[in-house]
């Protein structure tokens, strides 16, 4: 069981239907329901009811490093809430990952967001170049009608990566917590 909330922010413009899609299938592989929330919102707002609020998956329709008008953008929050992400990356024509991704890798980096790593949407697989971006990928969701077996495979070990990563989280932010004490 999931007791830890998961934000999912996009690197870069990414297709609203396909991060929906693949956000709702992020959401049903943990069990969680699913929250979308406009980058526009107040970010500390948002997260403080975090806490007081049974764990969701909660989708960030935006921009998560634009300024908000508190002067504070989401992704500086994420990192100050120590709030869990995982990022979504959509590959170009060529299969080739636009310069947003790992631009936000950066940024998550620069604000310490705990980033559990990046999910391809769409496209095909390429473990090899994804290997050589360096960057922590943990697979590829196909949207729903480019299902084959493969995809489905590929779907299940995200699934059990995510789901993971976020225990894991959940364990060292107690731990973390307890320390404090």
């Amino acid at each position: 069981m999931v007791n830890q909330s998961l934000v999912l922010i996009g690197a870069g413009a990414l297709a609203e239907l396909s991060m929906r899609r693949v956000t709702q299938v992020l959401a049903d592989g943990l069990s969680l329901p699913l929250q979308t929330v406009a980058a526009g919102q107040r970010a500390d707002g948002v997260l403080e009811t975090l806490a007081a609020v049974p764990p969701s998956v909660i989708r960030l329709s935006g921009d998560p490093g634009r300024m908000s008008s508190d002067g504070r953008s989401w992704m500086e929050a994420l990192g100050a809430w120590r709030v869990p992400v995982l990022m979504l990356g959509a590959p170009l024509a060529d299969g080739a990952m636009p310069g947003a991704v790992p631009a936000f890798c950066a940024l998550c980096h620069q604000h310490r967001v705990p980033l559990l790593g990046l999910v391809q949407m769409g496209g095909i697989w390429k473990p090899v170049e994804r290997r050589r971006d360096g960057l922590p990928w943990l697979g590829c969701l196909a949207d729903a009608d480019q299902l084959t077996a493969e995809s489905q495979q590929q779907r299940d070990v995200v699934m059990a990566l995510v789901a993971q990563r976020l225990a894991g989280f959940s364990s060292m932010a107690k731990g973390e917590m307890a320390h404090q004490a």
